[in-house]
């Protein structure tokens, strides 16, 4: 391998960006190339951003001897043809979140990873914030005893975003597998990775469906196409008997919301809006509120994502783990189709 780790970023629209800047600023890294099947977008990112190869096929990017890894910044529907192709060329793989269809597409990503001795990390840029990894330590380290109950709340007033967001063919689902996963995964990851056995949810599509909840986020929305939801909530339980329960919405008739909170039986803590720690001190009620330094979620994911291909660290985000996310995201899913909790079986 090269001295740096050369990376090519397939998908310039909106979050291709966000990870470019992230490879520009990590130690070992270099973006030698940028793809999109829109030419104008893939040029205008190289221009921007310095990058020497363009490409609109990313077959022949990954046939080019210029890149060692790939971020893949893509709609949900093209995670695993895209994910594939590049395993099987010997290239390294950052895919965003979530990292497939189902869990049964995500499966099928780790297994040939495993195969071509390849690392897989899904961008679940929320683990990787300097406040997100401040509050893992404390849990780890038993600040907060045992961590029974989670729950993250992001809701969006106007909020409904663009294009292939709205069709369920290409992304999914709605809030809760663009927003709710960022949540789930977070809320699973501090409480330890419990085994989750079963979920309940529920989606509502009533803001959408009608054209409302646009804002500025709605460009190209063509009424009568959106097939997805725009509120969600569900509950999901672990082995163990905790719980972590999420409320999620494009738009609804409230105003902006974005928080999260573990109850546990020493303390307790609040992650967003900002971090707080819930505790008692000689019988006084104390909360701390720790301002750690620390890069933003994009910035750690591609520097730890070089820094594993490297040798440097262990995977924070396997790809393992988000199969377990799909999981809980499928068994959501089913429970809203059908009304009732759904058993999650243990793999």
């Amino acid at each position: 391998m090269a001295k740096k780790v050369r990376v090519g970023v397939i998908g310039a629209g909106a979050i291709g960006p966000a990870h470019i800047s992230g490879f520009q600023q990590a130690k070992g890294a270099e973006v030698a190339a940028v793809c999109d099947v829109d030419a104008g977008r893939a040029r205008g990112a190289a221009g921007k951003f310095g990058i020497e190869h363009v490409f609109t096929d990313y077959k022949k990017m990954l046939a080019a001897d210029v890149v060692d890894a790939v971020s893949v910044c893509t709609p949900n529907n093209t995670h695993l043809p895209l994910t594939l192709a590049a395993l099987a060329a010997g290239k390294h793989v950052l895919c965003e979140k979530p990292i497939a269809m189902n869990a049964r597409e995500a499966r099928r990503m780790v297994k040939a990873a495993k195969r071509a001795r390849r690392l897989l990390l899904t961008a679940q840029s929320m683990r990787y914030g300097a406040t997100s990894r401040l509050l893992k330590a404390m849990a780890e380290g038993g600040r907060f005893g045992d961590i029974y109950y989670a729950k993250g709340m992001m809701f969006r007033r106007a909020g409904i975003p663009r294009g292939w967001f709205q069709d369920k063919k290409q992304s999914g689902g709605g809030p809760i597998v663009d927003l709710g996963v960022h949540m789930l995964d977070l809320m699973w990851w501090v409480m330890g990775t419990p085994r989750p056995v079963s979920a309940f949810g529920a989606t509502y599509d009533h803001l959408g469906r009608s054209g409302q909840g646009l804002g500025t986020w709605g460009v190209g929305y063509r009424p009568g196409r959106f097939s997805v939801e725009d509120l969600g909530v569900a509950l999901v339980r672990f082995a163990d008997g905790r719980t972590a329960g999420i409320e999620t919405s494009w738009a609804s008739h409230t105003d902006d919301l974005y928080l999260m909170r573990f109850l546990g039986t020493q303390a307790g803590a609040q992650l967003f809006p900002n971090l707080v720690v819930y505790e008692t001190v000689e019988g006084t009620q104390v909360d701390v509120t720790p301002r750690p330094a620390g890069p933003d979620g994009y910035a750690g994911e591609t520097q730890h994502f070089v820094s594993c291909i490297l040798g440097k660290e262990r995977p924070l985000s396997p790809g393992s783990q988000a199969v377990v996310v799909m999981d809980m995201l499928d068994a959501i899913y089913k429970s809203a189709e059908t009304g009732r909790a759904v058993a999650i079986p243990k793999r």
